[in-house]
């Protein structure tokens, strides 16, 4: 009797293992992407396996914004190139709404460029912008709790992304540590005493305004998503 309790406590022993390693490996195909919210003037186009992502008239940015709430521990990984010389790439994760989140609320569609950046610092999210030289500045990486209320922020020295070139992106989130790589390389990781929860995932292109509009462009492909 002993020996059975003794191989049924293993046996759930196991299992219980190797739920808990269990991870869910979510691909998202550009058939998939292509159809997630969207927000500001821009246009798709699916290439192969790539989807094409791109700013039109009148555009102040570009977003693309899952469609769910993905955990607090994740891990994003794809590739992406960016087409034009003014192309600025941004990821905002771990984006929460005040409510119950089941629905994302968009600012309304005639909304200037400052309500637009109104609304953004009203979302519980990290920020990571790691191709802005067309905009004079370097990759940057920061949190936002509340309205304005801005916490870890990063920079890099220098920056590190050409246009025309395929690059392997990973952000990821596990318990207290939060990172960014490029190209297997470590560009920022520390770590965050009272971590977001889960929310959704964003991409986000802008380009040049002013006396000369360029607009943004870029490729992106080989989406995983790992939680």
């Amino acid at each position: 009797m002993k020996k059975q309790i003794l191989k049924l406590t293993l046996i759930i022993t196991i299992v219980f293992f190797n739920c808990e390693k269990r991870v869910t490996e979510e691909k998202i195909t550009p058939q998939e992407l292509v159809n997630w919210q969207t927000l500001d003037k821009g246009k798709t186009t699916i290439n192969g396996d790539e989807l094409i992502i791109e700013e039109t008239e009148g555009s102040d940015g570009f977003f693309l914004i899952s469609p769910k709430l993905y955990p607090k521990d994740f891990t994003l990984k794809y590739k992406v190139k960016a087409l034009s010389e003014s192309t600025v790439l941004i990821n905002l994760f771990s984006v929460l709404q005040d409510g119950d989140n089941k629905t994302f609320k968009l600012p309304d569609v005639n909304a200037t460029p400052r309500e637009v950046w109104d609304w953004r610092t009203t979302l519980k999210h990290y920020n990571l912008t790691y191709n802005n030289r067309s905009h004079g500045n370097t990759p940057f990486f920061f949190k936002n709790t509340a309205p304005n209320s801005i916490a870890s922020r990063e920079k890099l020295d220098e920056n590190i992304f050409e246009i025309e070139k395929w690059y392997d992106v990973e952000v990821g989130k596990k318990d207290n540590k939060v990172w960014f790589k490029l190209n297997n390389k470590t560009y920022f990781d520390f770590e965050d005493t009272t971590p977001l929860e889960g929310g959704r995932l964003i991409f986000r292109i802008s380009g040049t305004t002013g006396d000369k509009v360029i607009f943004a462009k870029a490729a992106i492909k080989n989406i995983v998503i790992s939680y």
